[in-house]
């Protein structure tokens, strides 16, 4: 654990408040690698700025960058076998869907912690003004991507998927302008494409979304990053999470725009009855 080989070269350094705080660190890993300053500190009755004085004692240049380097530390090395044999050894009465729902239910709970009505305000109102939106997604990603395009479409917006091969994400990028918005989902570990798709967007003045659960510190950075955690780190993880702020962008565009949004799927019930006849 990244925390303890810290500890060990960095000990002599470390106040009692810094022992503290590293023992909460150590016994709630998979939440704390989560957690904002005031999370870790409050608790103990300390005030934030301990959360950061012990990051710079460990090397760090302030409490976000120790949080980041814990949540990758932890993650590492977890493959999808072991992070599936986690989250079943921990409801091992065998009643799997029980566990799985409140286990969802409780990462739907802390939602409303990460992401706020006004961050997707914030989107709601650019993706209604672009030209067009793209969207992105690799691996499992790719089925909100499908997801998102197809409520988006429904709409009347313009939507192009970037999915498949690096090709076919290329030819489709090309004419990406300022006029457009980017809109990405990223999950776990950073897609290959993407750092070099943020880079075309900012070169072509085009804003950026990313949607993403652990990804706090990517290079570019987007217009617009919405984290929101999907569970413990080290389990099988479900797609409920980035799915609910989906579908919850998706109804404050029509929100925003409800004679647009219920227009267009007047004349989509429509097609549907003609091609039915």
């Amino acid at each position: 654990m990244l925390i303890t080989e810290l500890v060990a070269s960095c000990g002599h350094r470390l106040t009692a408040n810094d022992r503290r705080l590293i023992a909460v660190l150590q016994s709630q890993p998979a939440d704390a690698s989560f957690w904002v300053a005031s999370d870790l500190t409050d608790p103990l009755g300390l005030h934030q700025s301990a959360a950061t004085r012990l990051a710079q004692r460990l090397g760090f240049a302030g409490y976000p960058d120790l949080r980041d380097a814990l949540r990758q530390d932890y993650m590492t090395g977890e493959g999808p076998a072991q992070r599936l044999r986690g989250r079943l050894d921990r409801h091992p009465d065998h009643d799997v869907i029980r566990g799985f729902v409140d286990d969802e239910l409780d990462a739907l709970t802390e939602l409303t912690r990460h992401v706020t009505q006004a961050q997707l305000d914030e989107i709601a109102v650019k993706i209604i003004a672009a030209e067009q939106v793209y969207v992105f997604g690799q691996g499992n990603a790719t089925v909100l991507v499908d997801l998102m395009s197809r409520r988006l479409h429904r709409f009347g917006i313009r939507v192009t998927t970037l999915v498949g091969s690096r090709r076919d994400v290329a030819e489709r990028v090309s004419s990406l302008t300022s006029a457009d918005l980017l809109l990405a989902f990223a999950f776990r570990r950073l897609p290959a494409l993407l750092p070099p798709l943020l880079t075309i967007a900012a070169e072509a003045d085009c804003c950026s979304v990313v949607i993403t659960d652990t990804l706090l510190s990517m290079s570019p950075r987007p217009d617009i990053l919405v984290a929101a955690p999907r569970g413990r780190g080290d389990e099988f993880l479900s797609l409920t999470v980035p799915m609910a702020i989906g579908n919850a962008l998706v109804l404050t565009i029509a929100r925003r725009q409800p004679d647009e949004a219920n227009r267009s799927l007047d004349k989509l019930a429509d097609l549907l009855d003609r091609l039915d006849a």
